[in-house]
């Protein structure tokens, strides 16, 4: 999608402004940490819809996408600067939801995926610039709870994979600003038809492909 595409490469760019911020003389950061952000996020459904009761059998696919602004909150821990690679690990909280809807081709039936309150346990390592600067590789596991309205059979959670790139900068002694851009791919999801009259037929299966991309500036203290 053009649109997505814009979103991602937009929100790229302002963290690579931010890296590359100035910011005040400050005490090098280190330990246990409370953090609070807030993302844009882009989330994609690469879906596909298959009729075997159709002669032949009808497939359609497509691609819908939804953008949102979110709020997240973490605790963690970082190492400190004193060698050239540092190490964060962490749990972050990201509550909110993105909405995604897949029409049918019979009947009507309209699908709607809501993901919803999702959290992301992660391991970042760092790279240290200076013992005010840091540069990171995260790599998370995510799980999200899902919400399907429809006449379809139903999944209550999903879970994929996270992986950003970002910056640690200190702010004062026990102030830092994290600036991260990156993507969750989840595992597919599968769900079919119950063949509600005027609903979606139980020979139809709804697959789909989510994707979320975000770009995330966040806050936090060090103990």
């Amino acid at each position: 999608m053009k649109t997505m595409n814009n979103i991602k490469g937009l929100l790229f760019t302002v963290i690579a402004l931010f890296a590359l911020t100035n910011v005040s003389n400050a005490a090098g950061i280190g330990g246990v940490y409370v953090e609070v952000g807030t993302s844009a996020v882009g989330s994609e459904l690469d879906g596909k819809v298959v009729e075997t009761a159709s002669t032949p059998n009808e497939t359609s696919t497509g691609q819908v996408g939804k953008t949102a602004v979110t709020t997240s909150y973490g605790l963690g821990f970082m190492t400190d600067r004193s060698r050239k690679v540092g190490l964060d690990v962490g749990y972050m909280i990201n509550p909110g939801s993105a909405k995604i809807k897949s029409d049918t081709t019979q009947g009507g039936g309209e699908v709607t995926f809501e993901i919803t309150d999702s959290t992301d346990y992660y391991l970042a390592p760092m790279i240290n610039i200076t013992e005010d600067a840091s540069l990171f590789v995260k790599f998370g596991k995510a799980k999200s709870d899902l919400k399907i309205v429809g006449d379809v059979t139903k999944l209550n959670s999903m879970e994929g994979d996270t992986l950003a790139l970002g910056t640690v900068m200190s702010w004062g002694s026990n102030l830092y600003i994290r600036t991260e851009a990156g993507k969750t791919k989840y595992d597919g999801l599968k769900v079919v038809g119950l063949g509600t009259a005027g609903g979606v037929a139980a020979t139809t299966t709804v697959t789909a492909d989510p994707t979320v991309h975000y770009g995330k500036i966040a806050i936090g203290y060090k103990f």
